[in-house]
């Protein structure tokens, strides 16, 4: 056009993408019969009229399903459809608007006039299939729109931003079938609106009148004579020399992520500003937050917060004290019923417990003198006879055997031998006054030890026999071998018994009664051949032997069980074997103290941080044995103080402030400091467009 050179702001465009971007990124979301989301879409939104949409959409039969999305309903469109001018909002013409952010060693300055209001008509088509779609994008829109929706958005650069109502105009639905009414079916919404907008003309651009020289004459002659002059100067005195200014301070405002100073932004730039600025940030208002637990029954149930605390940058530690119940041992008692512990029930579980070692009075002793083991076989009576092995076969000599055993006589009182063990056909017996083993087998004479029993210890008995011979072997020497025919020692049935043979089913019933003493570890093995000569020593058995046709140890019948430790606490103690023999004696049951420490029960919790402040905490472990209720102690939040450098422009402006150490633990934003501008001269040339560096007066007389 002739009435102005090219120029092109733009403005229709970024109006159409304002306009589109209101309506950008809408959902919706499909629920099933529970009422769980099982689909979240973005509905598309594009520039088009509705009619485009729907023609390429009717060239997929399956709307929801298509495998192209571009084209699948729900979907939006928008278009311009009219622009119209708004005398209503007509501003003066000659105004100015003036383009900041300008060189300062720039003298000029770009402007444009004031701009025309223009109203922008645009329609918003929402297409669906099915209405429910359709009502759920509707209802994101209309609580936006009362009718208007005013948008702030910068049209020109360098020119502060301006307000943009949008107002809603209308609403219409309808529904769009093609084919047969069970064909196919688009439910479409078109809803108007109103854009008040304004269009800018071409860019323009004024020299900036710093000097200024007016003389006055009397007179319009060129000759009139002169009255008096006015010279204008920016920065300089009367007498030409450099006037100073008091340069505006800085002002900036700092933002904050996850209690760190991300970024400042300066809100006024100030004047006169130079290297020796500095920026000083003001230190975190950190706070430590406060826990208070609830003891239920020596735990912590639960841990509720008192004070937050804050600002937190990462999971503070809770620190709970260990439980400080005093330690109690652990007590049970056993019952018993026919001389075995039939229960063992626990009176006190104590505390502090782990893997505790316990003990179960054993049955008492039988016999006040042992060899081997925890017992023996004790007769104080020569009318007492034990049973000690039913034979379940036979045995015949020529196999060869060892008869061992350990006895301590107490008496030899005289008269006739006291036996010591015998069955049917065999007997071995001791002479009551001197103490020489016998042994006897049928109906032959004995055959002797070469030795004596030792009265009031111990004594290491052994009969072998190997084919017709048979020796008597005493404390680790042998007897005299002597011949005495081979046969059947033991047939099925024959009970082998210890102490008074007569009328016992002895091979001679006799006068031979018990002994009197103490009789251990009595074993029968297989010996095909006697070891070593006559009168030959032999090694006496050390620990308590074995033997393979019977042996007899007379050891106790000891109970055993097992001890549960449940939470630190002895539960139950379960019974094994309940052994046998305890009579009247009650049994004992004795747990050992508390083998544990307060510090395997301590109570253990973590922080759950929201905006750096403690919300919540979970108990990872409650605990045990709390007597009282414990403080819950929180590591402080850690605190650094953020720092900043800032960026001065040759003009002497703070154009920017760059964070240098973001920091700690800011709760709330802090202030910032900038030091005061510098007070000085400065140079007309450098003079800003809005500096008020005043008028300086030169009066010219006559």
């Amino acid at each position: 056009m002739a009435i102005a050179n090219y120029f092109y702001n733009s403005t229709t465009r970024k109006y159409v993408a304002l306009f589109g971007t209101l309506f950008n990124q809408l959902k919706i979301q499909r629920q099933d019969n529970a009422g769980v989301t099982k689909k979240d879409m973005i509905v598309p939104l594009s520039y088009a009229p509705f009619q485009k949409i729907l023609a390429r959409a009717t060239q997929d039969p399956d709307l929801i399903n298509s495998r192209r999305p571009a084209m699948t309903l729900p979907r939006m469109s928008f278009e311009m459809t009219s622009l119209a001018y708004d005398s209503t909002r007509k501003i003066g013409s000659t105004q100015k608007l003036i383009k900041r952010n300008k060189d300062e060693t720039d003298d000029g300055r770009d402007f444009i006039y004031s701009p025309v209001p223009y109203n922008l008509e645009f329609s918003l088509y929402i297409m669906t299939k099915y209405a429910e779609d359709a009502t759920k994008i509707m209802e994101q829109i209309l609580p936006f729109f009362t009718p208007d929706f005013t948008v702030s958005a910068q049209m020109i650069p360098d020119i502060d931003p301006i307000d943009i109502p949008i107002v809603m105009t209308s609403v219409v639905t309808e529904d769009l079938y093609e084919g047969t009414f069970e064909e196919r079916r688009a439910i479409l919404y078109t809803l108007t609106f109103t854009l008040k907008g304004w269009f800018f003309g071409p860019e323009k651009r004024k020299q900036v009148i710093k000097f200024v020289d007016v003389d006055m004459f009397n007179g319009t002659a060129t000759d009139s004579p002169f009255i008096e002059g006015l010279d204008i100067r920016p920065g300089l005195s009367a007498n030409g020399e450099p006037i100073t200014i008091d340069g505006e301070q800085a002002r900036a405002v700092a933002s904050l992520v996850n209690g760190t100073v991300d970024s400042i932004t300066v809100t006024n730039s100030g004047e006169q500003y130079n290297a020796n600025t500095t920026v000083t940030i003001a230190a975190p208002d950190t706070a430590n937050a406060s826990l208070i637990a609830t003891l239920t029954s020596g735990s912590i149930t639960d841990i509720s917060v008192d004070q937050p605390g804050g600002y937190f940058s990462t999971i503070p530690t809770i620190s709970i004290p260990l439980p400080d119940a005093t330690p109690v041992t652990a007590t049970a008692t056993a019952s018993t019923a026919n001389g075995a512990i039939d229960a063992i029930t626990v009176i006190n579980g104590g505390n502090f417990y782990s893997n505790p070692t316990f003990t179960i009075s054993p049955p008492p002793s039988k016999s006040p003198e042992f060899k081997f083991g925890d017992d023996a076989l004790y007769h104080d009576h020569e009318d007492d006879v034990t049973e000690l092995h039913v034979s379940s076969a036979f045995f015949n000599t020529a196999t060869g055997y060892k008869i061992q055993l350990w006895v301590y006589p107490t008496s030899f009182p005289g008269g006739n031998p006291f036996s010591l063990i015998f069955s049917s056909f065999w007997k071995l017996l001791y002479n009551s006054d001197d103490g020489q083993v016998k042994f006897q087998y049928g109906g032959g004479p004995s055959v002797d030890s070469d030795s004596n029993l030792i009265l009031n210890q111990w004594n290491h008995v052994e009969v072998e026999q190997e084919g017709n011979d048979i020796r008597v072997n005493l404390n680790g020497t042998k007897g005299t071998s002597v011949t005495k025919g081979s046969g059947n020692i033991l047939f099925p049935g024959h009970i082998i018994r210890a102490g008074d043979a007569q009328g016992n089913e002895s091979v001679f019933d006799g006068a031979n009664r018990s002994f009197i003493g103490y009789v251990d570890n009595i074993t029968w093995d297989i010996q095909a051949s006697m070891s070593g000569a006559d009168g030959s020593s032999y090694t006496v058995p050390t620990t308590a032997q074995n033997g393979s046709v019977f042996e007899s140890n007379f050891n106790k019948s000891l109970p055993s069980a097992n001890l549960v430790v449940t939470d630190g606490v002895v539960s139950a103690i379960n019974l094994v074997e309940g052994g046998a023999e305890y009579g009247n004696t009650v049994p004992i049951v004795t747990i050992q103290d508390p083998d544990d420490t307060a510090a395997s029960f301590a109570a253990t919790a973590t922080a759950n941080l929201v905006n750096g402040g403690i919300d919540s905490v979970t108990i990872t472990n409650n605990g045990k044995f709390y007597a009282n209720t414990p403080s819950v102690n929180v590591s402080a939040p850690t605190a650094t103080t953020a720092t900043a450098i800032p960026n001065i422009l040759p003009s002497g402006d703070v154009s920017s402030i760059t964070v240098t150490n973001a920091g700690l633990g800011y709760r709330t934003v802090p202030t910032i400091f900038i030091t005061s501008p510098d007070f000085g001269s400065v140079p007309y040339t450098d003079i800003e467009f809005d500096d008020n560096w005043g008028i300086i007066k030169t009066i010219v007389s006559e």
